[in-house]
Formats: C-alpha cells, sequence, structure tokens
C-alpha cells in the first residue's frame, strides 16, 4: 500500500500548474455554450407561450351574422302593425310566417306549411336540435293567439310585441 502511495506523491510532483493561456478556449467555449442555452430558453418561452385571440365582437356592435336580414322583417311586421298597416291578425300570421321560412333556410328542407304535430316530429340531429325545439315553442306559441279568442287559451292575450319577441329570439338563438 505504501508504495501505491509514494507513486503517487511522486506523480502528482511531476505535474506542474496550467497556465491561463492553455484554459482560455475552454472557458470561451463554455461562456458561448451558456449564451447559447439561454437565448434557446428565451426563443423557447416566447414561442410557447399561447397567442392572444382578438375577442369576438359581441352586443350592438357585433358583426352581421346572416340573422340581419331576418331581424329586419321582424322589425318591419312590428312597424307596420303599430302604424295601423295590418292588424293583429296579420302580423302574428306574418311573424309565424317569418319564423317558418327562416327554421327552412337553417334545416335545408321546407318547414313552411307543417302543422306543430308534423314539426314535432322531425328528426333531431346534434346541428339542428336546440333550433328546432325553439322553432317548436314559437310556433305552439304563436298558434293560440292566430287562432284562438282570448278566453280559450292562455298566450292569447299576448301582443304583437310579444310574438315578435319570440320569433327574433329564435333567429338570434338558433345555431348555424
Amino acid at each position: 500500500m505504501m508504495s501505491r502511495l509514494g507513486s503517487l506523491t511522486l506523480a502528482a510532483q511531476k505535474f506542474a500548474p496550467v497556465s491561463p493561456t492553455d484554459v482560455r478556449p475552454f472557458v470561451v467555449a463554455a461562456v458561448a455554450l451558456a449564451v447559447v442555452a439561454v437565448l434557446l430558453c428565451i426563443v423557447v418561452a416566447l414561442l410557447g407561450r399561447p397567442r392572444r385571440v382578438a375577442p369576438a365582437p359581441g352586443g350592438v356592435h357585433r358583426r352581421s351574422t346572416g340573422n340581419d336580414e331576418w331581424l329586419r322583417l321582424i322589425n318591419d311586421v312590428r312597424d307596420r302593425f303599430h302604424a295601423g298597416a295590418i292588424d293583429e291578425d296579420d302580423a302574428f300570421s306574418e311573424l309565424a310566417g317569418i319564423a317558418r321560412r327562416f327554421a327552412s333556410s337553417r334545416l335545408g328542407r321546407d318547414v313552411t306549411s307543417h302543422t306543430l304535430a308534423e314539426l314535432r316530429t322531425l328528426p333531431r340531429s346534434r346541428g339542428n336540435g336546440q333550433g328546432l325545439d325553439l322553432l317548436r315553442q314559437t310556433i305552439s306559441a304563436l298558434y293560440p293567439p292566430e287562432f284562438a279568442g282570448p278566453f280559450t287559451h292562455v298566450h292569447a292575450d299576448a301582443s304583437v310585441d310579444d310574438a315578435a319577441g319570440w320569433v327574433a329570439r329564435l333567429v338570434e338563438r338558433w345555431r348555424a
């Protein structure tokens, strides 16, 4: 054992200290790698952030959704009723027609002459289920004021403004 320790001591005495000029290339390479690693971390952090998505405009300033024409038709019926150009029965009939034509355009099939019972039998799909429910509710609510007297049905006392609101909600809430 002693001979080993002695040989290590002798070997250690043969080594000379390293001069700074011999180490400089290694230090420069280590610093350059550290700088590159920091730059890569910054690039990854910047590219990995989620991008900001501009919020969709809503409310009064929203872009045209394709429903503007339908809403204009509804308001036209309401305005003509208030101006006395059409009576209440005609207004209800026109609003029901608008609701049916709108639904026909969304469903891709003509439902303008379907009865409420026939509307209930239309097949639901994932894309049209909510819209069909809204159509059934709207037509169901429009039938009594259109055909019944105020003593025969609860909804018969609905105003043209109420009915126009129902049809407008149908148009606004139907998913495209």
